[in-house]
């Protein structure tokens, strides 16, 4: 008897087994047959432009339209570049490039400024984080992606280029004149504040990011500071490898810094610090709407697993996914594909939420960012800075 149930079950579980598999096929035949209707719908749709517009259309022109509307259409950060946009990406990465100076997204359908980068044109225009941008020389920005934006703003040195804004709480739309320039962006800055707090402000993070701010603090060390104001405001973000490797200064060895979550569970990757800390004294986190991506990172880190950092400010921005390039041809034509989303070391997701500071103080309109007469943010990040070490 016991044989025969044996038998039974073991057969059932095997009909099952070859059940699944087949309505597995059966599903993966139902999905590629799916995408070989819809690829005939495509390249109908191709012959029909070719042979009916009002004017002859050039195949590669149609094709990379078409390839921008399809990855513009998965989120704001995907993209396909012409091989022009690609070297312009490698390019803001070093530190040195030719435009207006400000970081840019899709947000809600709408080209909004992530953050002006220190001391170029838009940050002396008083370009703010959250900006709307309308109109680029004229033209409306609607249905442009990020890209094509990015590509009208960038220019040669000397040239303008006027921009219409629409910015939160203002009865109307600013027109801003933009004279373009090489933007050498210095990542790292520092200085000392009342005798014995180190302050340092991060702009981007590039490749150098963290070499530069090791020299600082340790210049910083042996000039006995008794803590420091890490200022990341306005900072839109740059390289994760960059973004990892400042958090090491500050967080002891095999500490999680962030981890990274893709479409499958497999794809999952945490990031452990691999060094002892340069750092060891309270670290206070200035950051406010502009503060983005690889800043959002390293704020979620310090913050997470040391109890000597608090942050202040208001929320950060919250762009919290990772964009592969892609290279796809010798032309130099690749596609950033947003591939997974960032998670702090306590499993908070990022992106669309950002990071609320343990200190709320909202900036005046007109508050210069880095100088203690008018930074009100500052001032009471040295207030608050004092406090914690008076009471060590």
């Amino acid at each position: 008897m016991k044989k025969k149930i044996i038998i039974w079950t073991t057969g059932f579980f095997l009909l099952s087994f070859l059940l699944g598999f087949n309505l597995e096929l059966s599903q993966a035949r139902k999905n590629e047959e799916e995408l070989y209707r819809e690829l005939e719908r495509f390249v109908s749709v191709v012959n029909i432009v070719k042979k009916e517009y009002v004017s002859p259309v050039d195949d590669k022109k149609l094709i990379y339209g078409a390839l921008k509307g399809m990855l513009s259409s998965l989120d704001p950060y995907s993209a396909f570049l012409e091989p022009e946009a690609s070297k312009e990406l490698q390019m803001e990465t070093s530190g040195e490039f030719e435009g207006v100076g400000m970081e840019i997204t899709l947000k809600d359908g709408i080209i909004t400024v992530v953050s002006p980068i220190q001391d170029s044109p838009a940050w002396d225009a008083g370009v703010k984080p959250g900006d709307k941008i309308i109109e680029i020389d004229g033209q409306s920005t609607k249905g442009m992606n990020t890209w094509e934006a990015a590509q009208k703003l960038r220019g040669k040195k000397g040239t303008s280029v006027t921009i219409s804004i629409l910015r939160e709480h203002a009865t109307k739309i600013m027109k801003i004149t933009l004279v373009r320039d090489i933007i050498k962006v210095k990542s790292v800055k520092s200085s000392i504040l009342q005798g014995d707090i180190g302050y340092v402000r991060i702009t981007n993070f590039q490749e150098r990011t963290a070499n530069d701010l090791e020299v600082v603090m340790k210049e910083l060390l042996n000039q006995n500071v008794k803590g420091l104001i890490l200022d990341l405001r306005n900072n839109p973000g740059g390289l994760l490898s960059s973004a990892i490797d400042v958090s090491e200064l500050f967080l002891p060895e095999k500490t999680i810094i962030v981890s990274i979550q893709g479409r499958r569970p497999e794809d999952k990757k945490i990031y452990y610090s691999q060094r002892q800390p340069l750092w060891n004294k309270p670290v206070f986190i200035l950051i406010n709407n502009g503060s983005a991506s690889a800043s959002e990172i390293v704020t979620g880190a310090l913050r997470d697993n040391l109890s000597t950092c608090k942050t202040l400010g208001v929320k950060t921005f919250g762009k919290g996914s990772v964009q592969n390039l892609i290279k796809l041809d010798e032309d130099g034509t690749s596609i950033k594909l947003t591939i997974a989303y960032y998670y702090t070391p306590s499993g908070t997701k990022i992106d669309g939420k950002g990071i609320e500071p343990d200190i709320k103080v909202e900036a005046p309109e007109e508050m210069e960012i880095g100088t203690p007469e008018k930074d009100v943010q500052l001032n009471k990040a040295i207030e608050e800075l004092q406090k914690l070490l008076a009471n060590k």
